[in-house]
């Protein structure tokens, strides 16, 4: 599938210039870095002192895609593949950010930022309790229910007053494999796992 065919429409022009991002002809500046995953990097950007895009927010997430020792799939493919992913989580009715653009030129999109409390640091705080997995649990159900499974990994969840949100775009035709009870559950159970892989990078550390 051509990525010029592909639905969601980029919902505002987006393009980059250096390290500045101009979405709707408003221009965003990085703040900091996020994360680092398999072939990404996710930057916190913010609108640029003196300008007010109307109708955006005044902080966002860019997801920019480059080359990484983990790096699998080429980088047209790997955005494909993750507005593919934002039209399954709509479809399942999960909390996720919003889309706000994308670039198939400089395999970039931007989203909306989710502000709250990463799981992964609760969970570095042994401060999950069953509100949390009550949380999880009724997501992966509804999940299971529109035919998908998600990255049930920690770092892919942020708690806010609203609920929990799914702040990734990664969702796959749903295998009972890589559901939350048969894979997710032992990274959420295991705090001194994630230390260690924090710590390391070998994930072997959550089994």
């Amino acid at each position: 599938m051509a990525l010029a065919a592909l639905n969601p429409p980029s919902p505002h022009p987006m393009q980059l210039n250096g390290e500045h991002l101009l979405l709707a002809g408003d221009v965003y500046v990085p703040i900091t870095e996020l994360g680092r995953g398999k072939s990404a990097v996710s930057y916190l950007y913010q609108q640029a002192e003196g300008h007010s895009a109307q109708g955006l927010p005044l902080q966002l997430v860019l997801k920019r895609y480059c080359s990484t020792p983990n790096q699998t799939v080429p980088f047209a493919q790997a955005l494909e593949f993750e507005l593919c992913s934002y039209l399954r989580l709509q479809q399942a009715n999960i909390a996720h950010p919003q889309l706000l653009g994308y670039s198939t030129t400089e395999y970039c999109l931007a989203k909306e930022y989710i502000p709250g409390e990463l799981i992964t640091d609760l969970l570095l705080q042994n401060a999950l309790d069953d509100r949390h997995f009550r949380a999880i649990l009724e997501m992966a159900t509804q999940l299971q229910r529109a035919g998908w499974h998600i990255d049930y990994f920690p770092a892919n969840f942020v708690l806010t007053p609203h609920g929990l949100y799914y702040i990734d775009y990664e969702a796959h035709p749903y295998n009972a494999e890589w559901d939350f009870a048969h894979w997710g559950i032992f990274y959420w159970l295991n705090p001194e796992g994630m230390r260690q892989f924090l710590a390391t990078g070998d994930d072997r550390q959550h089994q």
